[in-house]
């Protein structure tokens, strides 16, 4: 509710940009936070539905910029 996510989140791409980086790949679960990396910037790339069971694997990627 803070902020302190995205912060965090801008912080990671900076550094990964400092050190010559041109993406970010990651993954996540429906119970986590999808919709945080969407708002980002991130492209879903994939997923796998019912892994664990009950939930889904989202694949999520990010083209980084030098600013």
């Amino acid at each position: 509710g803070r902020g302190m996510g995205s912060r965090l989140m801008q912080m990671a791409e900076d550094l990964a940009i400092e050190k010559g980086c041109v993406g970010i790949w990651l993954d996540t679960f429906d119970f986590q936070a999808p919709d945080f990396y969407r708002r980002h910037g991130y492209v879903e790339f994939g997923q796998i539905d019912d892994y664990p069971p009950g939930h889904k694997r989202f694949f999520f990627q990010k083209r980084l910029s030098s600013k």
